[in-house]
């Protein structure tokens, strides 16, 4: 662990009083649980904070404590002396949030992937760690908080979505005693799993289903690709949903070594989604649009039509895989 970033940012979070709390767009269990976290650990200090997204917190996620005070805007009373940014390796993809704050404030940037540019006056990094949720429980044990329920609950959040429930290579001997002391802190595995994975509305499963038929498999089977569009959202009368789970089914097609998810936004914008099964670097395709993340799980958003984006991505893919196959 990076002690001496750690301590900055505890030296940070002790010596200022308001605060203004970001995360990358598309918000899932991490950004969220996380930015919560230290919202409710700032509270503890008697600092003044307010948590603000480019995009509204996933249904999936609203019953975990305090979710439904995240903002889309400033609050116009709020002068921000620090800016911190969770989970968000590259600082444009907090999108419009980072133009709406004045002057220009403190920077604190805690995140764990590995492609993270550095971009704050404090950068926290730490690849090793399962989540941001994982190193903000270091945080609050640093600063002698006591994790009561509600704390345990969005930081349990955090790590359960991005190991994948624990399963995935980032998951740690940490992770797991991390994950046993919020359990002891009040938090129920059975009901946290209900909540996030198995809350869906028909729509939302209809809207799988929709997906699931643009699924294309080539290059050998080395390559899956699968598209929701703005049309399905709509054909569906459903608007902002999780679809974290959605690349898992690409991903998890014998042979298959990346996996790629296309989403059309609200806009002129395609979001992106890479898994690889290990010999590819997503992160490499990632970072080439601008985007990033971690070795075999990243993410970029590119503006450009859907049909755009895919010629785009696909011919880098395809390029990687050729390259790993004369390995």
């Amino acid at each position: 662990m990076d002690e001496k970033s750690l301590n900055r940012v505890l030296e940070v979070f002790k010596e200022k009083d308001n605060f203004l709390i970001t995360a990358h767009i598309n918000p899932e269990g991490d950004s969220v649980g996380s930015q919560l976290a230290i919202h409710a650990l700032l509270k503890k200090l008697g600092k003044r904070s307010a948590v603000v997204n480019h995009d509204e917190v996933p249904e999936n996620l609203l019953f975990l404590p305090g979710s439904r005070s995240i903002l889309r805007e400033v609050p116009r009373d709020f002068k921000a002396e620090v800016l911190v940014v969770v989970d968000c390796p590259v600082k444009e993809r907090t999108g419009r949030v980072h133009g709406l704050v004045e002057g220009e404030p403190f920077v604190v940037n805690i995140d764990h992937h590995v492609s993270n540019e550095f971009f704050g006056d404090v950068n926290w990094v730490e690849p090793e760690a399962s989540s941001v949720g994982e190193m903000i429980f270091s945080l609050i044990k640093n600063l002698g908080i006591t994790v009561d329920k509600d704390l345990a609950t969005v930081i349990y959040a955090a790590i359960v979505t991005d190991t994948g429930m624990f399963n995935y290579d980032n998951t740690s001997s940490n992770t797991h005693k991390v994950a046993g002391e919020l359990i002891a802190s009040g938090v129920n595995p059975k009901t946290m799993h209900k909540e996030i994975f198995e809350s869906k509305s028909t729509a939302e499963v209809r809207l799988l289903g929709r997906a699931l038929t643009t699924l294309e498999v080539e290059h050998g089977g080395r390559l899956a690709q699968m598209t929701l569009t703005r049309d399905m959202y709509r054909q569906e009368g459903v608007d902002i949903i999780s679809t974290d789970e959605f690349i898992n089914f690409p991903r998890s097609i014998r042979g298959v070594e990346v996996a790629v998810f296309f989403k059309e936004g609200g806009d002129s914008s395609v979001n992106v989604s890479f898994r690889s099964s290990g010999r590819v670097d997503v992160n490499v395709l990632a970072s080439h649009f601008g985007g990033g993340g971690h070795a075999q799980a990243s993410g970029c958003l590119i503006e450009c039509t859907l049909s755009e984006a895919k010629e785009k991505v696909l011919s880098e893919v395809r390029k990687s895989l050729d390259r790993e196959g004369k390995n």
